[in-house]
């Protein structure tokens, strides 16, 4: 079964608490999609300022997928806005 591709306002949380954009090579987004790459929270559709403000002292927790995910640090090489 094909799952919808993430938007581009979408923020993944991987299974080590960091923050990806979409189009990031550290992951596998239709596996992520799938379930195939299991442990991955997102939040569907992130307001910029949500990527801005992620950190120790504001985590972002996932609202789909592994919800159980808090987004502490975002990548460094993800594509900038």
């Amino acid at each position: 079964m094909d799952t919808l591709p993430f938007g581009p306002n979408a923020i993944l949380i991987s299974p080590t608490d960091m923050a990806h954009k979409v189009g990031c090579w550290h992951n596998d987004e239709p596996r992520i999609r799938s379930g195939e790459h299991p442990g991955w929270g997102w939040i569907p559709e992130a307001a910029a300022e949500q990527w801005l403000r992620i950190g120790e002292g504001q985590p972002l927790q996932a609202t789909e997928g592994d919800t159980s995910r808090s987004a502490q640090r975002r990548c460094k090489t993800c594509p900038s806005d």
